[in-house]
This record gives structure tokens, sequence and C-alpha cells, in this order.
């Protein structure tokens, strides 16, 4: 049985983000176990989403080393009216930021397949297909199907949606991330965005859409939930694993990248107390983002055309307010959508 101080299941954003911050806090003795290597682990990463905020770029000390092309703008188009709304970000190489934190990290990266976690004392014992291993500490990064989140935790998430990203060879801005409303499913929405070298992201939930001629396509999931707690014992869940997403746009990158340091600085300090409080206080995971989804998802196309008719002239924060005064039972929609685009990716 191997034996280490601190043992990371999933090698995606959230978990190469706690290797790396453990290693600039001086925690030795670190195993990251991922279960994809090579081909596999490129293109399952590439096809995932790649917008991060300039707010989450800075708060998780984010260079511009990764970086495919600048963001000034979402632009929301529903029932013929485009709402453009300025906000800073960027559309990052997630592989390449995958790759950058790994070779800041002296933790060793095992490749296996996780099998089952159960408590044993004050460690935590991992079984894998290759063998178990021990630790003190046990951070669950392993996405939306968690094995640590189901031995330990036994949550699952209330909605589990399959998205589809196409890579697609088009023209189109490049400044901005364009999310196309369609009232007849429920508000959900295409996202289209720049990747660099002529090609475009674009994606949607599996069945709202359909895509010609993609150059590569895959499927991921989100997960939206609430787990309330994500700290047992010495043990935490980052990311997909925590159903860290927001439940609006879906946004992951930033938040699981916060979570992976979060976790670590409370593993520096011996006591995961701190990132519990942290996910009990961050706004990042309060209800009011599902319950706005709950509210607009039982909208006909005349709730949405009118619920967008104050911005026919544009997007201000004057014409919000507006909107908030003139229909206040759908106040919690524009501030949570507000809220979204401010800190939900």
């Amino acid at each position: 049985m191997g034996e280490c101080n601190v043992l990371i299941v999933g090698g995606g954003l959230a978990g190469f983000s706690a290797a790396k911050r453990l290693t600039e806090l001086g925690v030795r003795d670190v195993v990251l176990i991922e279960r994809m290597s090579g081909e596999h682990y490129e293109h399952y990463h590439h096809i995932c989403g790649q917008a991060i905020s300039e707010h989450m770029s800075a708060m998780c000390q984010i260079d511009d080393s990764s970086t495919i092309c600048k963001i000034d703008a979402l632009r929301m188009e529903c029932c013929g009216t485009e709402i453009r709304i300025p906000v800073k970000g960027r559309i990052i190489d997630r592989v390449k930021l995958l790759g950058s934190m790994r070779g800041r990290t002296d933790a060793r990266v095992v490749k296996d397949s996780v099998l089952s976690v159960r408590k044993d004392g004050d460690s935590f014992v991992v079984a894998c297909t290759g063998g178990e291993y021990r630790c003190r500490y046990l951070i669950g990064a392993d996405g939306a199907f968690s094995v640590v989140r189901k031995c330990l935790f036994g949550t699952e998430p209330d909605i589990r949606m399959p998205l589809v990203n196409n890579v697609v060879r088009a023209d189109g801005e490049s400044g901005a991330i364009l999310f196309h409303v369609q009232p007849d499913t429920g508000g959900r929405y295409r996202w289209d965005f720049p990747i660099g070298d002529g090609l475009r992201s674009i994606g949607y939930i599996n069945g709202a859409y359909e895509q010609e001629g993609p150059v590569d396509k895959g499927i991921r999931f989100a997960v939206i939930g609430r787990m309330g707690k994500v700290t047992e014992g010495n043990c935490c869940l980052a990311g997909d694993s925590a159903f860290m997403a927001n439940a609006i746009c879906y946004g992951g990158i930033g938040i699981s990248l916060l979570a992976g340091r979060r976790a670590a600085e409370a593993i520096a300090k011996g006591d995961l107390r701190g990132y519990q409080k942290w996910y009990d206080g961050d706004t990042a995971f309060n209800p009011h983002f599902r319950q706005a989804v709950d509210t607009f998802s039982t909208w006909d196309e005349s709730q949405f055309a009118d619920s967008i008719a104050p911005f026919r002239k544009g997007y201000s924060l004057l014409r919000g307010g507006y909107a908030i005064l003139r229909r206040p039972r759908w106040a919690n929609v524009y501030f949570s959508i507000w809220m979204a685009v401010r800190r939900g990716w």
C-alpha cells in the first residue's frame, strides 16, 4: 500500500490547481491520481469549456501564457433582441494551462483509476486498479461522476446535463462570447466563441440543437446542485465533484481553479473548516442562481420577450434597475443573470 500526506483524485483544473498551490505553500508528499493520459486526456480537455472572466483569472493568478484571445463583452440574443454586456475575460488553451500547472508542482502524478474510497481512523484508503493508497488529506477533484463524493458524501446532483461541444471552422466576432437563448427549450442556450486559428467553439445541451460540419466534437457533463457539506474530516471536494459550476451559464473553469487553491490553503493550515466556511459564504454558491433557473425554465415565449423588452435599446445598469422596478416578480432572474455574468465563469 502506498502512503502519502495529501492525495488528489482528478487531474483537471481543480486537481492541478490544488497541487500547484500545495507546492507553493511548501506542502510535500503529494500524490495526484488521474485516469486519462496522452491524446485521450488532451482531447477531453480540448472540448471542455475554455472561457474565464478576468475577475476569476486574477483571483486564481492565471497569467497570459495560456490565453488564446481576450474577451470584452458577452452578447445575449433572445426573441429578436440582442443585449451586449461589457465584461472582461479570456479564452484559454485549457490543455496548455493544465500543462503549465503540472510543470509547477512537485506532486507525483500517477495514471490510475479510483474504484472506491473509505475512511480508516484518521486517514483515508483509496482503492485503485493498480493498488491502494493511504493518505492523511484527500481532495476529491474527480468531476461530475466523483467516486470520492459517492463513497464519502453520498450526494448526487439535482441535474446532470450532457453538454455537446463542437469545434467549427467559421468566421465571427473575435472579442465576444455569444449566447443564443431559445424560449422553446426553457431558456437553454447555445454558446459561440472564438478559439483561435479560424475556429470557434459552439455548444449546447445535448438534444437542444444540432451543429453541422464540426471539425471536432465531444460531450461532457455539467452537474447542478447544492452540496451543503463539502468537507468530511480531512477530505474535501472541489470543482464539478461538488457541483460548483454556475447554474445559469454552466461556467466552471474559474471556480474550479479557485476551489483547488482554497482547498490547498486550508490543508496547509491543517484545518479544512476554513474551506467549508469559504464555500458557505462565497456568492458563487448562492442558491439564487438555481432559483432563477427554476423560474425562467417555466416561461413561455411571451414571458421571455417581456423580460428582455427593457433592454431593446441596449444594456445599462439603469435599464436593469428599471426592469426590476417594472417586473419585481422577476427581480431575482435579472439580478442572478447579472451576477453570473460578473462571477459565474
